[in-house]
């Protein structure tokens, strides 16, 4: 097995000739083979994609210990345990791998999970090919291009951390604003630049990673803010928002909600 991944990667970086860091690099991995074989042919059809198709568990994770992927594709999750494990194992070892998930669960407890896991995306079947070329890139340079390698060794354990204070402040998963309150929250512990550009930037990223726009993803938040003040524990929120509400609305705005959660995950976490 080690022979092979050392071949397909020779040839990779042959056929390439040097052009290997300008590639996503993608492993692919489904257990519906002739599917996983179509979407490799698609996938290439490009130029700036390289796909390496895993042809089992331990091919997937040994193939991404040897080519290192930018973004694994999989859909293992039948049953759903075992598709959890090969995500953790994944990445345990690849700890700046973006993994993202199709299937056609349709589950809001399952996609919190693979949140908690530290899963980068969530794809339901069935979509176009040209919509997994997107999400790729997306992933790829949405995630990628922020992390740093502290963040990148805690991502898991950050996602679930930055999971569970959304929820123990009474933003349920079912909540559309729950999601991009929680992407918002994660690129704003990375990097603060995001605070100074709300609106034009942060709003317009955390959209484009959704298939949403601007205003949805700053309404969707405003409403998952409002239902917490609603129905949350005020105690708890007038705690952990004491000067970051606004006098006229009696709670924070969006972007002062955003701003403590990121520094609540910032001094957890240790970040710079």
């Amino acid at each position: 097995r080690a022979a092979g991944i050392r071949h397909r990667l020779a040839n990779f970086q042959s056929a390439e000739d040097g052009r290997c860091l300008q590639l996503i690099k993608v492993v692919l991995r489904d257990d519906d083979q002739e599917f996983c074989r179509m979407l490799r042919e698609k996938l290439q059809r490009g130029d700036d994609i390289k796909v390496f198709a895993a042809e089992g568990d331990q091919d997937l994770l040994d193939l991404a210990a040897g080519i290192q992927p930018h973004v694994v594709v999989m859909d293992c999750m039948h049953p759903v345990e075992r598709g959890i494990g090969l995500i953790q194992a994944l990445i345990e070892r690849q700890p700046e791998a973006q993994v993202l998930v199709m299937s056609r669960i349709e589950d809001d407890r399952f996609v919190h999970k693979l949140r908690e896991v530290g899963a980068a995306y969530y794809l339901i079947k069935p979509f176009q090919p040209e919509t997994l070329v997107e999400r790729i890139k997306l992933v790829h340079y949405y995630h990628s291009a922020e992390l740093n390698s502290r963040y990148g060794r805690a991502r898991a354990h950050i996602q679930q951390f930055a999971a569970d204070c959304l929820s123990r402040l009474g933003i349920p998963p079912h909540y559309q604003g729950y999601h991009y309150l929680l992407d918002a929250v994660l690129l704003a512990s990375q990097d603060q630049s995001w605070l100074n550009g709300i609106t034009k930037h942060l709003y317009p990223a955390v959209a484009r990673q959704h298939g949403a726009t601007a205003g949805q993803v700053e309404r969707a938040i405003r409403y998952a803010i409002d239902a917490a003040w609603t129905k949350g524990d005020l105690d708890q929120l007038h705690t952990l928002f004491p000067y970051a509400i606004d006098p006229a609305k009696g709670k924070p705005t969006n972007s002062a909600f955003i701003a403590k959660m990121a520094d609540i995950i910032k001094m957890r976490f240790s970040l710079p």
